[in-house]
């Protein structure tokens, strides 16, 4: 089973993407300090999700490429979680911080609804796991609350929950919901 990532472009570079039934039809591009959606590879190929220029969600694949055009970890992309809005201690545990840019619904682990998160308040998780039924929702494990308060997104004993940050209304730093340092 394939662990689904928030990932960001930070090569600096533009990245094209192809249709997965044609590997030779240009369906679009990652942008720099985009981010995307990682599900997976075979061969030269990584599999996404991306926001298309109709702001639509859409499957994708990279083609992997000579290795001085790409980041250190061989991928035009490098995980959320290695640029978090800032950090916090909970419960003597180290987490990195997203800043929520709008009010959002948060679930539980088993994808019911468990609150929300206010706009400009803060979720922290350690991770870039997205959800496997629900890409476009991020695994946090913490939502602070518009009180002060570091508040665990737990109700089934899994620790953790999700939030949803709509891919689909952004994608590029200046206009995603859940936002880090990218």
């Amino acid at each position: 089973m394939n662990i689904l990532q928030l990932k960001i472009n930070k090569t600096g570079k533009y990245h094209p993407v192809y249709s997965v039934s044609n590997s030779t039809e240009q369906i679009g591009t990652i942008y720099p300090n985009e981010a995307f959606i990682d599900y997976g590879s075979e061969s030269l190929w990584h599999a996404i999700y991306f926001k298309d220029s109709s702001g639509n969600i859409r499957e994708g694949m990279i083609m992997y490429q000579n290795t001085d055009t790409w980041t250190s970890n061989g991928l035009c992309e490098t995980p959320c979680s290695d640029y978090p809005y800032g950090t916090a201690t909970i419960n003597g545990k180290k987490y990195k911080t997203y800043k929520m840019k709008k009010t959002k619904n948060i679930y539980t682990s088993s994808g019911n609804y468990w609150g929300g998160v206010a706009a400009g308040m803060l979720v922290a998780t350690n991770s870039a796991t997205t959800g496997l039924n629900h890409p476009t929702w991020k695994a946090i494990d913490y939502v602070k609350s518009t009180s002060g308060n570091w508040v665990q997104v737990d109700s089934n004993g899994s620790g953790y929950g999700f939030v949803d940050f709509d891919l689909e209304e952004g994608s590029m730093p200046s206009n995603i919901n859940f936002y880090g340092s990218w």
